[in-house]
């Protein structure tokens, strides 16, 4: 029976796994966190589907712990590898080493968070009521929307979008999420508090596809869309004032807001390097893992990456992602006569 080691638990490596163990190979899921599921650990809903993203993730972990195939193997990391494809021999840290023999490798490794701090124009981290998308996030997971710094219900919030994305002096790609993730924050407080102030700040609104509709809603619930480059978030008296160019009335606009959230993207994980150097892999222009065959295989036969480790993606497109490295991996183990 074939053996596959799929990377990381997010919702790219979770499907890949799933596929892989129904179509009849033996999975090392590793993980170096306490808990699979990546990034869907720290989502209230998702977009567009409105879906809780605790019952995405608890049909996930179920479907993992049914098949019987698959050794999750968590608060574990890969501290070396060797071989060649059809045969890769791996060292696994965890509670202790392990050497495990395997075919066919899947990178699924994620993003790290775009820290906005150097960007002090924007006050994070000298402005409590200065915070990043995330931080939203966990509000709204929470159920309850408030000031950091008063602990008090915001009457007002004001969103930046391509906050360290879309830059050539941060990151020149798109995150290719941030925006459907603004309209999504942004329609749920409009639910939960529909006298709440909105105004997101844009280049240009990516909502392709499914997105248009939770876009058109966003605005009929009242949330304000203004196309304008940020120059500063300042505080004055009990507020932040953010200054920003109107790029469509040609005029400079103040706007007060008791919260200003800023919409960040994501940098490669800090293991990109490490898988690099070890597996001999090309990085792309922006440093993610780089797809020499499309879609999820890389320079090295045997080798293939899914979801964010080969650039930002949504959760639909990592969980499509995904599923189409299961399927390569499948084709390249049946070509090569291990079943």
């Amino acid at each position: 029976m074939g053996k596959v080691l799929v990377v990381g638990s997010g919702v790219a490596g979770l499907q890949a796994s799933i596929d892989l163990a129904d179509f009849g190979y033996n999975i090392i899921l590793v993980e170096r966190e306490e808990e699979l599921g990546g990034k869907l650990n720290n989502l209230s809903e998702l977009f567009p589907t409105g879906e809780n993203a605790s019952n995405l993730l608890s049909s996930f972990l179920s479907k993992i712990k049914g098949r019987r195939n698959v050794t999750v193997m968590k608060n574990s990391e890969i501290i070396n590898v060797t071989g060649e494809f059809p045969e890769f021999n791996v060292k696994i840290k965890g509670s202790d080493e392990k050497s495990v023999s395997i075919n066919a490798i899947i990178l699924a490794t994620g993003f790290k968070p775009y820290d906005p701090s150097p960007l002090r124009q924007y006050g994070y981290g000298k402005y409590k009521d200065v915070i990043t998308s995330l931080e939203l996030e966990e509000m709204l997971k929470k159920g309850k929307l408030v000031r950091p710094s008063n602990l008090k219900q915001p009457k007002s919030i004001t969103i930046i979008q391509c906050v360290g994305s879309r830059d050539n002096n941060t990151n020149p790609y798109c995150a290719l999420f941030c925006c459907m993730h603004a309209v999504k924050c942004a329609q749920q407080i409009k639910k939960m508090h529909p006298e709440v102030t909105i105004i997101i700040l844009y280049m240009d609104m990516r909502t392709p596809y499914k997105g248009e509709y939770d876009y058109s809603n966003a605005r009929l619930l009242g949330v304000q869309f203004l196309r304008g480059k940020p120059a500063r978030v300042k505080k004055a008296d009990d507020t932040l004032v953010v200054q920003v160019e109107d790029t469509l009335e040609n005029e400079l606009v103040f706007l007060e807001s008791d919260i200003v959230v800023l919409s960040i993207g994501g940098v490669p994980d800090p293991t990109t390097v490490f898988f690099k150097d070890m597996l001999n892999l090309e990085l792309s222009d922006s440093r993610f893992f780089n797809v020499a065959e499309r879609p999820v295989g890389t320079n090295v036969r045997g080798i293939f990456v899914a979801g964010a480790a080969s650039g930002l993606k949504d959760i639909e497109y990592s969980m499509a992602h995904g599923s189409c490295a299961a399927a390569k991996v499948d084709i390249i183990l049946k070509s090569a006569k291990i079943k």
